[in-house]
């Protein structure tokens, strides 16, 4: 075999090293973050939402920088350093039973997780480009994620069961995972041929953000459909402390979890069918789902109803986003600008979620489980109004002075 044709086997091998990743960059131990919080590192509600907050004040300082780095040092050393900073992040939770573990332990891994976004798709992109496969990006993203969501079934209906023999083994397997997942990194092939030509995919500049948003009114826009992402990561922040008090088992969160993410898969295979209705409509619905979702969790008679809430409502949060991105890809009149909308719709989802878990914390720590769900719907549905109001009236403003 000659060194071209290891080199382009090594490439191909990309592809499959792409879906183990996808499964094996999850956190295994998820369900059991928050119980582990409360019970044992006695963390009130409030500190929860400040952890969740502190993480995205981190990912948002990071992720501009990020970019700039993974273009210096290539994708494949940015993809093998998130890896590793990942993997440290469940070790906090074990050395520092605290407030200090648990806000170390959501800060490192979502500083880790900065260095994986829009780097792996990049570097996924450059492979498919040097291969003369560029048309498969869309099905290789889309199977991806459903490999992901049923692995991670997998993983995270069986390491839960070990908090039971004891409290620090799930986060010891999560921790064993992430590091294997770093091995999977290091056998990458980078691409040689095309990486000038995929480089724009992680290049986030303020210049570009700010132009493209002054020039196309869209600052209202991003911030209303930034707010709506930081609704759909919050909200399941909170869901281990309501299946608690639901009286649901903890041997049961990671089965649960687990079926969250087959239907998310199956969600994933069908959602792409919505693309038919008109991006602003489609903006409005979504919304109005993650709104009245979040108000039914507290508005449920029965626990079990609630579960199937937080189940339907985790499995949409999961697979809205490449519609979304569809939406993005439609709008952006230049492949540059493409890269910069979605670095726009991370950028506000991140700002976001600096503050809407601390919103969430607060109703539930200050009203219950129950009432505190249903504030924090009725409140976001409202604010949600107030932001695409003054968006649609900026819009309106800018064609009668054309």
């Amino acid at each position: 075999m000659t060194r071209k044709q290891k080199y382009e086997k090594g490439l191909k091998k990309n592809i499959g090293r792409y879906y183990i990743f996808r499964i094996l960059s999850k956190r295994a131990y998820l369900p059991l973050i928050a119980i582990y919080a409360v019970e044992v590192a006695n963390l009130s509600l409030y500190e929860i939402g400040i952890t969740i907050a502190a993480a995205a004040t981190a990912q948002l300082i990071i992720e501009v920088p990020s970019g700039y780095i993974s273009d210096k040092i290539g994708h494949k050393n940015a993809l093998v350093m998130g890896t590793i900073i990942t993997a440290f992040a469940p070790i906090a939770y074990v050395v520092w039973p605290s407030f200090l573990g648990v806000l170390l332990g959501v800060v490192i891994f979502f500083v880790g997780v900065a260095f994986h976004s829009g780097t792996m798709e990049a570097f996924v992109h450059e492979t498919l480009l040097e291969l003369n496969r560029e048309e498969f990006i869309a099905k290789v993203m889309g199977r991806s994620q459903s490999v992901g969501l049923l692995g991670n079934a997998v993983i995270i209906s069986l390491v839960p069961l070990s908090y039971v023999v004891d409290i620090r083994l799930p986060f010891i397997i999560g921790a064993l995972l992430l590091f294997i997942n770093v091995l999977v990194m290091l056998t990458l092939v980078s691409p040689i041929k095309t990486r000038k030509k995929v480089s724009e995919l992680e290049v986030v500049s303020f210049t570009n953000l700010v132009g493209a948003l002054h020039g196309k009114h869209q600052y209202s826009l991003f911030l209303f459909l930034g707010t709506a992402t930081a609704i759909a990561h919050s909200v399941p922040n909170f869901r281990e402390i309501y299946f608690q008090t639901s009286g649901v088992k903890i041997e049961l969160f990671g089965i649960i979890l687990a079926g969250t993410s087959i239907i998310g898969a199956l969600m994933s295979s069908l959602i792409h069918k919505l693309e038919i209705i008109e991006a602003k409509v489609y903006y409005l619905i979504d919304a109005l789902i993650l709104t009245s979702l979040s108000f039914a969790i507290g508005a449920t008679v029965s626990p079990g109803l609630g579960v199937v809430v937080f189940i339907v409502f985790a499995a949409y949060g999961r697979t809205r986003m490449p519609l979304l991105h569809s939406y993005f890809l439609k709008v952006s009149p230049t492949r540059k600008l493409k890269a910069t909308y979605m670095s726009l719709h991370a950028f506000f989802a991140s700002l976001s979620t600096m503050w809407v878990p601390i919103f969430l914390g607060y109703a539930v720590s200050s009203f219950g489980v129950y009432v505190g769900y249903r504030w924090f719907g009725v409140g976001m549905v409202l604010l949600l109004a107030v932001i695409y109001f003054f968006h649609s009236m900026r819009i309106r403003y800018a064609k009668q002075q054309i």
